[in-house]
């Protein structure tokens, strides 16, 4: 009974993290490219582009340095593969 109930918290969860390793990587990747695209068709339309105000240096450290995104894909997509892999081994230990 208490295998059973392992069993399903560790389905749940791997659910959890296949659905998060997926939208991460639709918002990493797929999003990024669209606005790329997107942005420089119209960039290049346009005629001026004026920056507002300057960047002081501590600022622009601030703005530009960013954590990686892909950190929460990697680490949901191994959760989600040990997971998988509990899950298959466990089944067939139980048979």
């Amino acid at each position: 009974m208490k295998k059973m109930k392992l069993r399903k918290l560790i389905f749940a969860l791997t659910t959890i993290n296949i659905i998060i390793t997926l939208i991460s990587v639709f918002s990493n990747y797929i999003i990024r490219i669209f606005l790329s695209y997107k942005l420089n068709s119209e960039a290049a339309r346009a005629g001026t582009i004026g920056i507002i105000g300057g960047a002081d240096g501590p600022t622009a450290i601030f703005i530009s340095s960013n954590p990686s995104p892909y950190i929460i894909t990697v680490i949901s997509a191994l959760l989600s593969i040990a997971g998988i892999i509990y899950l298959v081994f466990s089944r067939r230990a139980g048979e």
